[in-house]
């Protein structure tokens, strides 16, 4: 195991500096900083106290990391899910759930990234809602420095696993159920995608066209990055000319529902999830229903597989297609 001292010969610098660096003090320079904390990620350095806690009855501690998009609507009800469902399988398996949304990583570089979790005696990390920006995040999977858990990010290694619905035969299935249940012949369709950047966007967007080039439907779609705000401008500005509107998720099917309202005609609408307030609204609206409780259960279950020395692999979950009914939401 490396010692303080190779880290401060490889850094260039004192021993001092190097423990001045990974306890936070302030009268470090950047450059200098960014060396140690290198240096040390390099030789996969981890302090004394913090080497002692890493043993392997301390391997139970999982990190539970959520990348919240800030241009979502306050009420986040997946990862309210995600959150309850990792509590209740930790607690059934004996592990330790720590919680750490994307904002503490803000201003932080890579090295920096895998000292924290290092200081919080985290070995193996769940990730909720990484997109294909996060660079930072995508070398150190690739680096294989954790084990981790990925949520809707296809990415598997020797200590890497993910997990997902088959989101290309979902969307397909439902855009599918779309044109062909539709009253009269469907000729032109809407598609509202999510982000640009988002893992799962392209799988999505491939079903879509898939389905479409197979029943000869003219496709048009456009991301929303899953605002309901810009689901609702872009259906003002094309719903009157398409038969149908298939949306990537629930919010911007909402959107889409209270454009056409405004517009005053009428367009069969379909979300993605299966998020509870659907069925608040006066409409209805079929969806791609995800059990994002159990998706967080799974996770946590193959946290536990990876701890007890498992490689990683890709498990494909679930999900069904339907309403969501009022009755079924009440308390």
């Amino acid at each position: 195991m490396a010692s303080i001292n190779d880290v401060a010969k490889l850094a260039g610098v004192s021993t001092s500096t190097v423990s001045k660096v990974l306890n936070n003090y302030r009268n470090i320079s950047e450059k200098t900083r960014d060396k140690v904390l290198h240096a040390a990620a390099e030789l996969n350095y981890v302090p004394n106290a913090i080497a002692s806690a890493l043993s392997s009855k301390n391997e139970k501690r999982i990190g539970v990391v959520i990348f919240i998009n800030l241009e979502r609507q306050a009420i986040d009800e997946i990862n309210m899910q995600y959150l309850f469902g990792s509590f209740h399988q930790a607690q059934q398996l004996g592990l330790e759930v720590i919680t750490v949304f994307s904002s503490v990583f803000e201003k932080m570089n890579k090295n920096e990234i895998i000292q924290h979790f290092r200081s919080q005696r985290i070995q193996t990390i769940i990730m909720y809602g990484l997109h294909k920006e996060e660079k930072r995040f995508k070398e150190i999977i690739d680096e294989q420095i954790f084990k981790m858990i990925l949520i809707d990010v296809p990415i598997s290694g020797e200590k890497t696993s993910y997990l997902m619905v088959n989101h290309r035969q979902a969307q397909y299935d439902i855009a599918k159920a779309m044109i062909l249940e539709n009253k009269t012949p469907v000729k032109k369709l809407l598609y509202l995608a999510g982000r640009h950047d988002g893992y799962v966007t392209d799988l999505r967007l491939q079903g879509v066209k898939e389905v479409c080039n197979e029943l000869n439907v003219e496709l048009s779609y456009h991301y929303a990055e899953f605002s309901e705000k810009l689901a609702k401008e872009i259906v003002m500005e094309h719903g009157q000319q398409t038969d149908v509107v298939v949306c990537a998720s629930d919010l911007m099917a909402i959107g889409a529902v209270s454009a056409l309202d405004d517009l005053q005609v009428f367009k069969p609408v379909c979300g993605y999830d299966g998020i509870k307030l659907l069925g608040y609204v006066d409409y209805r609206i079929k969806t791609v229903h995800q059990n994002f409780f159990k998706i967080a259960e799974s996770a946590m279950c193959e946290a536990k597989r990876l701890i007890d020395g498992e490689k990683g692999r890709s498990l494909i979950l679930d999900y069904q297609i339907g309403p969501v009914k009022y009755e079924d939401v009440i308390l």
